[in-house]
């Protein structure tokens, strides 16, 4: 697949937690689609080592004894020729276009808390996959204290604090193992990947979704953020399959 969208082209993309789960798989999914990824990772060591199997055309698998519970990395065998994917720093995300926040709601301002006097001022788009309310078998996922917005990307926008930054979220409800290089791996199940925020940014993730073979469901602004946010107290889990119907009846599937 390649990008057929001209917003996209020669944007530079950065996964901070790239090596988690939906970081590799998403990481492959756009390189396939012939876009410029850098997986960054705290041990830059394990980010390369993944993308030396992507590269040489293995997939990756991952072991078994580092997999959370629910299933670990699994991205098939495919052809790497001409990717452009690379490992990377925390601090090499501060380079990129479009910055990835892939690690864990609550350890994710850890991460960008460093690297915000970098990106501050810059009109960076910061796509928000963290969700706060899935609760993980690390104990995490735990949601949001009451006190502050109900939403993560509302959270991690006001602790930036900049006006230049766009800001978007998606890939909230999607289960990594679907998003592999090709395509979806059951569209029959759903391709569909709900996306809110600035409109800029959501015209750009919006592009990013269609360049992998996914769908993009565009949910509205930020003002949408606390209701859309997976499995939030204001959208239990079965209102967001029933909204995943209904777009699937809507697009003749």
């Amino acid at each position: 697949m390649q990008p057929t969208c001209n917003i996209i082209a020669g944007l530079t993309i950065a996964i901070l937690g790239g090596t988690g789960r939906m970081g590799v798989h998403l990481s492959a999914a756009w390189a396939n689609a012939g876009l410029d990824v850098t997986m960054c990772s705290r041990r830059v060591h394990k980010a390369q080592a993944i993308i030396d199997e992507l590269l040489a055309g293995r997939g990756y698998l991952q072991p078994r004894e580092e997999a959370l519970e629910g299933g670990g990395i699994m991205v098939p065998p495919h052809d790497a020729s001409g990717w452009k994917l690379k490992a990377g720093t925390v601090e090499d995300a501060a380079k990129a276009d479009v910055i990835v926040l892939g690690v864990m709601y609550e350890k994710q301002w850890e991460q960008l808390g460093t690297i915000a006097e970098l990106i501050r001022g810059k009109g960076k788009i910061i796509l928000d996959m963290t969700n706060p309310w899935i609760p993980r078998p690390d104990g995490y996922g735990q949601g949001i204290p009451p006190e502050m917005p109900q939403a993560a990307v509302l959270v991690h926008q006001g602790r930036l604090g900049d006006s230049t930054t766009r800001w978007v979220a998606a890939y909230k409800h999607v289960l990594w193992a679907l998003i592999l290089p090709d395509g979806p791996k059951s569209p029959q199940n759903g391709d569909g990947v709900e996306v809110y925020g600035e409109p800029t940014a959501v015209e750009v993730v919006s592009a990013l979704i269609r360049a992998h073979g996914w769908r993009p469901v565009p949910r509205g602004g930020l003002e949408v953020a606390e209701e859309y946010e997976l499995f939030g107290p204001r959208r239990p889990a079965q209102q967001v399959f029933a909204d995943a119907a209904a777009d699937m009846l809507s697009a003749g599937r």
